[in-house]
């Protein structure tokens, strides 16, 4: 693990674990020991797709409310310079739904913050909704590589317990934490 990767273990790292330790409610026997980096791009990423979905669906659902046709819609918005044709706007609506479903996709399977507690981890992932966290409980030894052709990313996919996860190895507090993970209990 390189030092230029974790930034965040300088002198002042033990006030950030504290304040990342109170903020995700754990008790105080809990180490920080793997924290994922683009924590904000991440959340930011998550809340505007939350915020343009429900936008969008706000004036899906008012347009059919009180008009039933959704065609009249893209022609009473003056879309044109979007779209040329009617199909157009199925293609956008299209590739809008499978950017938000990759969105939530990747932010369900990548954990922000891992602690340990002797025996027992915690894993915590963004939660889908704006604000909060979603914690995962597992025991040491219940990992795996999980490995999926179809995946371009299956390099980093690991089984914590029953939960799919990306980790990156360089984002350990120290090499032994990653392979400690693998350990079985004695």
């Amino acid at each position: 693990t390189s030092q230029i990767h974790c930034k965040w273990r300088n002198v002042a790292s033990g006030e950030v674990e504290r304040r990342l330790l109170g903020g995700d409610s754990l008790p105080d026997n809990y180490k920080l020991i793997y924290r994922a980096p683009i924590e904000s791009y991440v959340t930011w990423t998550k809340n505007m797709s939350t915020a343009t979905t429900s936008v969008l669906g706000l004036v899906a659902a008012y347009q059919y409310a009180t008009t039933m046709n959704f065609v009249n819609m893209a022609q009473k918005i003056d879309i044109a310079l979007l779209v040329s044709q009617e199909s157009d706007l199925y293609y956008f609506l299209a590739g809008f739904v499978l950017i938000n479903l990759a969105i939530r996709a990747f932010v369900a399977k990548y954990p922000l913050r891992i602690y340990k507690s002797s025996e027992k981890y915690v894993a915590v992932y963004g939660s889908q909704l704006p604000l909060g966290t979603v914690k995962h409980y597992f025991e040491r030894g219940q990992i795996a590589e999980y490995k999926n052709f179809l995946n371009p990313w299956s390099h980093i996919m690991y089984k914590l317990g029953n939960r799919s996860s990306m980790l990156l190895v360089d984002y350990f507090k120290s090499p032994s934490e990653f392979h400690q993970l693998f350990a079985t209990k004695p």
